[in-house]
């Protein structure tokens, strides 16, 4: 190996020029670093520099490499070999100060098997000036690595060309690269152009490894947070991210964002709630971006998500998981959410999942086999933690149906609504609204402590119970109170449980294809909906249901009017007098 030696006493702080280096030369293979007097170094040439490895020294100044040439043909500096190793006491800087087109277009880049180095090393990309417009790149390609290293990706104020591509600044990893133990500080918005933030990138087959992710909220209104994002096959594997909340009205939160088929693996994601009322809470987004993917879609891997209520001093949205659908058909697959609720009142200020489609559209989400908790409010009148499935009509669409009848579906997961632990406060819910279903899902609903109200398990519109099995405890509940007509479910099964339903002309009753289990006296609620006295109204039909006694349920009066429980063949009518 040949090593070229940064002198110390250069004539210039420019990489290019040849006498600066002991033998004279621009290096080619490793390039040495110790005590000199010129620690500011920068790239008189555009592209076309490449080192095997960059070292430095036990007693090496601190340096910092400049990189500055707006979106070059190729990299201002290639590290292709070792990499970055620093043995000094000293932070080595490597700031890209620049603007770029793409990811395509780095300043400095690390190919082959080079690594970025430890902890003491930072990197930097972003623009020139805080008032100038996008940033530069750094790009990880091959099976290059970050290390252990410190990155941070910013982006300028100024408004982006309209044409050709500007990005923010950007940390992009390729091919089979990964993020390794490194870790990543990532801004958002500055100006009024809300599209161009910093990133964190992956592409193709990139790892994130075990990296450490910073998302910060965002600071302008209309701007996004920091962003980190997943495209093709890549994987988030067993990295951590904190996506934080906007710090005021109308800013959008830090992101995580997959899409096409990239995957959650075993990564772990903490959505935080905005402190600034009006702004949105961090989020973590399944294809909710391009490219359109023909067979399947995002995962959320066997991830762990963490969507965190507004609490003390916040005052805005919550912490959220949007399952979206707008490109590809994701998938909750395995993971485990937990849902928080909020200190304050307004529902989007609990933590909460939602997945979702705008008609027209043959995307559909599922919640796989992901397992869900939805805590209740922190205090009354607050909000509590939730899971939505969800059908919209766009403006543009009509009524519309889904491609092939495929809606947003709870699939085979399983979701615990948790009752509140303080008086008057509401438990954690799961919703079903539009035509969504609950494909095979297990709902559990348990009851509340302390005078707090249980949680709840609500379909609205024409959702449907598909073969769902349904677990109601104490004053854990089941509304079918809003649905349009009847509902069908495939089990349930009542330790006690309030079954919220509508009578009159269109009651709200509810089939069972399975089995019925009645462990505690259950409560029906009412809703107003008119009843004639000494007409049977149907209340729920079960296979099994002549195995119990009309005694087992109880309700409240209607207009004035007692109701009176009998079992008639497999159906339980109520009737009023």
């Amino acid at each position: 190996m040949s090593t070229s030696t940064w002198n110390t006493q250069p004539t210039s702080g420019d990489w290019n020029t040849a006498g600066n280096w002991t033998p004279a030369g621009v290096p080619t293979d490793a390039a040495a670093f110790a005590d000199s007097t010129q620690t500011m170094i920068t790239f008189s040439q555009a592209a076309g520099a490449s080192v095997n490895s960059i070292e430095f020294a036990a007693g090496a100044s601190a340096y910092t490499f400049t990189f500055s040439a707006p979106s070059p043909a190729s990299p201002t500096l290639v590290i292709a070999g070792e990499g970055v190793a620093n043995c000094s006491m000293s932070q080595q800087s490597f700031i890209v100060a620049a603007a770029s087109a793409g990811y395509q277009n780095p300043q400095l880049k690390f190919a082959n098997s080079a690594t970025a180095g430890g902890a003491n090393n930072f990197y930097c990309a972003g623009p020139a000036t805080p008032q100038d417009a996008g940033g530069g790149v750094i790009r990880f390609a091959d099976t290059s690595s970050a290390g252990a290293a410190c990155f941070m990706a910013w982006t300028g104020a100024g408004t982006p060309p309209r044409s050709g591509s500007t990005v923010g600044g950007e940390i992009s990893f390729g091919d089979s690269s990964t993020a390794d133990a490194a870790s990543f500080t990532i801004y958002g918005t500055l100006g009024s152009d809300g599209d161009t933030f910093g990133n964190a990138v992956f592409h193709d087959n990139a790892s994130a490894a075990n990296a450490t992710f910073t998302n910060v909220g965002g600071t302008v209104s209309g701007g996004d947070g920091g962003n980190t994002q997943f495209y093709d096959n890549s994987t988030a594997a067993g990295a951590h991210f904190y996506n934080k909340g906007g710090t005021c009205g109308q800013a959008n939160g830090g992101d995580v964002a997959f899409d096409g088929t990239a995957n959650g693996g075993n990564g772990h994601f903490y959505n935080y709630a905005a402190p600034a009322a009006g702004a949105y809470g961090g989020v973590t987004s399944f294809n909710n971006n391009p490219p359109e993917v023909t067979t399947g879609g995002a995962s959320a891997g066997n991830g762990a998500y963490f969507n965190f209520g507004a609490r003390g001093s916040e005052q805005g949205g919550g912490g959220h998981v949007e399952f979206s659908a707008k490109h590809g058909s994701p998938t909750a697959a395995d993971g485990t959410f937990n849902n928080y609720g909020s200190g304050i009142a307004g529902n989007s200020s609990a933590g909460h999942t939602i997945f979702s489609i705008s008609l027209p559209t043959s995307y559909y989400p599922t919640a796989g086999n992901g397992t869900f908790y939805n805590h209740p409010a922190a205090a009354q009148g607050g909000a509590a933690g939730f899971t939505e499935f969800s059908v919209y009509t766009s403006s543009q669409s009509g009524a519309g149906t889904a491609g092939g009848g495929n809606v947003p579906t709870a699939g085979n997961g399983t979701f615990y609504n948790l009752g509140a632990y303080l008086s008057g406060a509401a438990g954690g819910y799961t919703a079903f609204s539009g035509t969504s279903s609950a494909g095979n899902a297990i709902l559990v609903a348990y009851g509340g402590t302390s005078g707090g109200y249980g949680g709840k398990i609500a379909f609205y519109d024409n959702s449907s119970g598909g073969t769902a099995s349904v677990y109601l405890a104490d004053n854990g509940e089941l509304d079918l109170s809003y649905h349009t007509g009847g509902l069908t479910l495939g089990n349930l099964d009542l330790a006690g449980g309030i079954l919220r339903v509508k009578l009159g002309a269109t009651p709200t009753s509810l089939t069972l294809t399975g089995e019925l289990a009645i462990r505690n006296e259950t409560t029906f609620s009412f809703q107003d909906g008119g009843v004639e006295s000494g007409t049977p109204y149907t209340l729920l039909t079960a296979p099994n249901l002549p195995d119990f006694s009309a005694d087992q349920f109880n309700g409240n009066g209607v207009d004035g009017l007692a109701p009176t429980f009998a079992i008639v063949g497999n159906e339980l009518q109520v009737t009023f007098d």
